[in-house]
């Protein structure tokens, strides 16, 4: 690649592991408007198992929120990014999808020196509550428009103070991730419609079609999510169900969605203080046992809420693709789905979990017998007579 610059129109980036090692290269070796699609299964890593190393080879701080498949992505998108800027250059997403166990991203890649300083307005740190669900974003770079001149300054901050508001806890911080749009909605509904209409011709159309339906009624402008089970399991009460609590969030006045990473998870531009009000509401008529009064749940409702929330069902509470009863999430093709191991490496016993037993009984035996037929191979060798 670091041979044949701004040559190719795609390259496909698809290492076992972590692909960070190629992107300064790939970056140089697509054309003006070409598209590198890249694929990380290094999850452990990109999901906070090892912060330490994720900084290492992407240059920023995982959280281990429930959203940390999302900010994988957006990890991912940060990087590519960084590497491209070296070379004046800057990317546009077109798709970011997390599946099973990696992420991979559809980017394109144009050249501009200009353009190029818009990248600190695209990337923002991530401010995670250590008791409660409470997230918030702090952009690294603002713009100031006086006349036709356009100033780039830093980041107002800070955006939170030294304990959370609603729980009194202290944050972790993560990032920077990349809080611009992660897909480019026009083109994911295009390419739908072409999948539809051309639907003999994907044995994977299900699959396919599952992930883009969903990717397209995600909020594009909104990164991250919150889990409706977590913010439950803060408070110690019973779950709304995802319609009634989506209800109240419209008839507050604001956006919600689902989100393609999470079954369970929903998008939504409101602010943690409605969320929490919300909730509040929720926990006045479905009532919770007495918790220690220093637990995060029992100091959020210790407060009255400000909102009095509206739990009538919304029009727009089901997404169009739920109201059709249009499949998005589908189960694994078999069982023990996952990734299998590394070539080349030896199968033991504890594999049980990861290939399940049958096929690692099966892979035991065959090496049993490969040993035993090199065994006697090696005793017969011994015991021919050594020629004169």
């Amino acid at each position: 690649m670091l041979t044949n610059p701004k040559e190719f129109d795609v390259v496909d980036l698809d290492p076992y592991g972590s692909p960070s090692v190629f992107l300064d290269s790939a970056v140089q070796s697509v054309v003006d408007g070409g598209m590198l699609m890249c694929t990380a299964t290094d999850m452990a890593v990109l999901c906070g198992g090892n912060g330490e190393v994720c900084y290492s080879k992407y240059g920023s701080y995982p959280l281990r929120g429930k959203y940390c498949h999302e900010m994988a992505l957006r990890i991912l998108l940060a990087c590519i990014e960084s590497h491209a800027n070296r070379y004046k250059r800057y990317i546009v997403p077109v798709l970011s999808v997390q599946m099973d166990f990696y992420v991979r991203v559809f980017v394109r890649i144009y050249t501009s020196a200009s353009a190029m300083k818009n990248t600190p307005l695209k990337l923002s740190y991530v401010y995670q509550c250590t008791g409660c669900d409470a997230f918030h974003l702090q952009p690294i770079g603002r713009t100031v428009s006086k006349n036709t001149s356009v100033r780039y300054l830093p980041g107002f901050a800070p955006v939170v103070p030294q304990e959370c508001s609603h729980c009194q806890k202290k944050f972790n911080m993560g990032g920077p991730i990349w809080s611009a749009p992660i897909h480019d909605q026009e083109w994911v509904t295009n390419i739908l419609s072409d999948v539809k209409s051309m639907k003999d011709r994907y044995p994977a159309y299900d699959r396919i079609s599952a992930v883009l339906t969903t990717i397209s009624e995600e909020l594009p402008d909104v990164p991250l999510f919150l889990s409706l089970h977590n913010l439950c399991a803060t408070l110690k009460c019973t779950s709304p169900s995802a319609v009634i609590f989506r209800s109240a969030v419209i008839n507050a006045g604001y956006r919600i969605s689902g989100t393609h990473v999470n079954p369970l998870g929903l998008k939504s531009d409101a602010p943690m203080e409605v969320i929490w009000d919300i909730m509040r509401c929720w926990v006045k008529n479905h009532p919770v046992k007495a918790q220690p009064a220093d637990q995060p749940g029992s100091v959020i409702l210790a407060k009255e809420p400000v909102l009095q929330a509206n739990f009538a069902r919304a029009v727009a509470s089901l997404s169009k693709a739920q109201a059709k009863k249009v499949a998005r999430f589908l189960p694994n093709p078999e069982r023990h789905w996952g990734p299998k191991l590394r070539a080349g490496r030896q199968i033991t016993s504890k594999h049980i979990s990861l290939l399940g037993e049958e096929k690692v009984n099966g892979c035991l035996s065959h090496q049993d017998s490969e040993l035993d037929a090199k065994r006697q191979k090696i005793e017969k060798l011994e015991d021919a007579p050594a020629e004169s």
